[in-house]
């Protein structure tokens, strides 16, 4: 213990850790949403006549709204310092939070326009977090440090999911109270987050396009695809984890926070120990994850116990930790010049993949599966993910394979 206390001190110089405070903070909020999956059942039994795909988008508009706010977090980016970007997403984050608190949700478009605004909030703060630390740090600490954030973000995404089911128990519309957790965060933001610096333009009069040549290269092009279609899949268990308990007789949203909370938790000590894992899967890495993430929504929609729905939801976080610091940290090294708008183009695709998700999950398993059970989502997730394996199983053999032959690649 000692020694892995030492490690985590060795990593975060003294000049670097104070800027890690606030980064770790509004990071919770830019995936909390999530957290009210365990609401969805609850919010359809509100409106009884409202299709519960259309419930299910309540929790995915976020991540559509997310997409133009992300570009246009990339882009601020080298015209604003990003701190100021965050502190305006803040505020609107507090803002789309209290709409359902203050309105009682009279109408489901009024949850729209909650989503929506949070969504936007989400989309400014997203890349900012993972870019910071990119500016401190590079190369293998760069994905320990990633990790450590990510860490964080599970316990504080933990909390919140308890408190979002516990807040539901008194009235689904209550579970947006723990949005009131921004004004701290807010305070934290002004008072110790650094101004930052800013980005190289992509495009302007001396380099002209050059910027997007080097952005938008094979590798990387071929990531975006891989993390939004991971995304699509993954958002299946999200979706569907509420229904199913509802289905099966499982318990309360309180239960379902549960697993929501148990499923973050695990994903943080993925997070801690990912650069070590990452030194022995090596560029194996995202296909174990893949392949772990399919087992555990199997396990999920197969579950008979709420026990064994545990089990499944333990590995799906676990999976779900080494995809997400995956994302930013393949994408960050394969996009060094211009990490921070691989990181918001990689965000902004991830979003792409969330927000069809209910559709795309509900298209497959109706066609496929000739079910609209929550647990046949989970399975087609299961298969999704399977194939995204054998995927990047094969484009990593073959980028072995062809790696001699190319002078200076690295790795």
């Amino acid at each position: 213990m000692h020694s892995w206390i030492k490690g985590i001190v060795a990593y975060f110089r003294v000049e670097h850790a104070i800027v890690l405070i606030p980064v770790c903070s509004f990071a919770v909020f830019d995936s909390a949403f999530s957290a009210f999956s365990s609401v969805l059942a609850m919010i359809g039994d509100q409106f009884p006549d409202v299709p519960v795909v259309v419930i299910q988008m309540v929790l995915s508009i976020p991540s559509l709204l997310s997409i133009p706010a992300m570009l246009l977090s990339g882009f601020l980016a080298s015209y604003v310092r990003k701190r100021s970007i965050g502190l305006v997403a803040l505020a609107i984050l507090f803002v789309g939070g209290m709409i359902p608190v203050l309105f009682r949700a009279q109408s489901i478009y009024i949850l729209f326009a909650s989503s929506a605004l949070i969504g936007i909030a989400q989309g400014l703060m997203h890349p900012l977090a993972s870019a910071i630390i990119c500016e401190g740090w590079s190369g293998k600490q760069r994905g320990k440090v990633l990790g450590f954030k990510q860490a964080a973000n599970y316990v504080g995404a933990a909390v919140v999911a308890l408190v979002v089911g516990y807040l539901a128990l008194t009235g689904w519309s209550n579970a947006y109270l723990v949005y009131l957790a921004v004004i701290p965060v807010f305070l934290i933001t002004i008072f110790r987050l650094p101004r930052g610096g800013l980005e190289r333009k992509l495009i302007n009069r001396e380099d002209k396009a050059q910027g997007l040549k080097e952005l938008f290269t094979p590798k990387v092009v071929y990531l975006l695809l891989l993390f939004m279609m991971a995304a699509l899949f993954s958002f299946s268990f999200h979706s569907n984890i509420a229904m199913m308990v509802g289905e099966k007789g499982m318990g309360t949203s309180a239960d379902v926070s549960k697993i929501t909370s148990l499923n973050y938790l695990v994903a943080f000590v993925l997070g801690i120990t990912y650069g070590k894992l990452s030194g022995v899967m090596k560029d194996r890495t995202l296909a174990f994850g893949f392949a772990v993430l399919a087992l555990g929504l199997l396990i999920a929609s197969f579950s008979s116990s709420f026990a064994m729905l545990m089990i499944g939801g333990v590995l799906f976080g676990f999976g779900s930790g080494i995809q997400e610091v995956s994302t930013i940290y393949y994408l960050s090294n394969e996009a060094e010049k211009r990490a921070t708008m691989a990181i918001s183009l990689g965000l902004v695709f991830v979003n792409i993949g969330i927000t069809f998700s209910p559709l795309v999950i509900t298209t497959l398993k109706t066609t496929l599966l000739s079910s609209s059970s929550a647990a046949a989502g989970m399975l087609v997730g299961a298969a999704g993910f399977a194939l995204l394996a054998g995927v990047e199983l094969l484009y990593r053999n073959h980028m072995r394979k062809s790696k001699p032959s190319v002078k200076g690649e690295g790795e």
